[in-house]
């Protein structure tokens, strides 16, 4: 049997530092894209804190659930003024072949716009846990995740989404006609939230149908990150990947270790950062 001494020690070490693999991703270096001429942004940076930590409890209609808030700039440093410097380069062009829903961006951004991006636990008929928004607030571009902490908080999860779409005209997801908006649908009506509050009927701007027009040429794929790295030209650091995230889930909620689930939240902060990246450079 183990001494007490060493058992507390073994105990210290298992509470120590994570190995590098599971932290998130280090720190970028002071010098941006932007300043050498490149707009990409940088969202290997990471947040200050983990994520969950920062979270704090909201109430709707449908019970409690986490809001985690996270300044966009603290993400990509310069994207509040590369996102409403290119607004403005392209107002000033000429509205040739422009598309309804991309004219609907251009019109309603950026205050009457929200970016989103969906993680569930699974594919098409599974929960969803987590909602990321990308937004303005005021004056600054904001990412929200709104994150349900256990199962029984997808309902209100929803509902502080619904709140947020009756504010908006342009909803801009990545294959979001195909996945993010029919899962949506399905979760809202499978808690009978149509009933008291129907879904808002919105112009979307899916940039993946754009995003393979303009690349599926030059690219192997277009796929989100692939986009990110050869078109932003960054790639993640200390990222998870996707097919791993549905059991992070529920890792999480059998046991509310948070390791993983910060990677997850980051995850989804940064998919948000590119999608309106992209979305702003095939708006055009």
């Amino acid at each position: 049997m183990l001494d007490e001494s060493l058992r507390r020690r073994l105990e210290a070490l298992n509470r120590g530092q994570l190995p590098r693999s599971t932290k998130l991703p280090p720190r970028a270096s002071k010098a941006s894209g932007a300043a050498r001429g490149n707009s990409a942004p940088s969202p290997s940076r990471p947040l200050r804190s983990g994520l969950l930590a920062r979270g704090v409890i909201v109430n709707n209609s449908q019970g409690d659930h986490l809001i985690a808030t996270v300044p966009l700039a603290e993400i990509w440093p310069e994207g509040d003024a590369l996102l409403s410097g290119r607004h403005d380069h392209l107002k000033q062009q000429p509205p040739n072949h422009l598309d309804a829903c991309r004219a609907s961006f251009l019109t309603s951004f950026p205050d009457r716009f929200v970016a989103l991006d969906l993680e569930t636990c699974g594919l098409s008929g599974s929960a969803l846990f987590l909602i990321g928004l990308a937004r303005r607030e005021q004056s600054h571009f904001i990412i929200e995740l709104l994150f349900a902490r256990t199962y029984a908080e997808e309902a209100a999860v929803l509902a502080s989404l619904g709140e947020r779409l009756a504010a908006v005209d342009t909803l801009v997801t990545f294959n979001g006609k195909s996945f993010d908006w029919p899962m949506v649908t399905d979760r809202w009506a499978r808690h009978l939230l149509h009933r008291n509050s129907p879904l808002p009927n919105l112009v979307q701007y899916d940039v993946l149908h754009h995003a393979r027009r303009a690349w599926r040429k030059t690219l192997p794929d277009c796929k989100l990150q692939t986009i990110e790295r050869m078109i932003c030209r960054r790639s993640r650091a200390g990222d998870i990947a996707g097919h791993l995230i549905p059991s992070a889930y529920d890792h999480y909620v059998r046991t509310g270790a948070t390791i993983e689930m910060d990677q997850v939240l980051y995850h989804n902060a940064v998919d948000l950062v590119t999608l309106l990246d992209v979305a702003m450079r095939l708006a055009r």
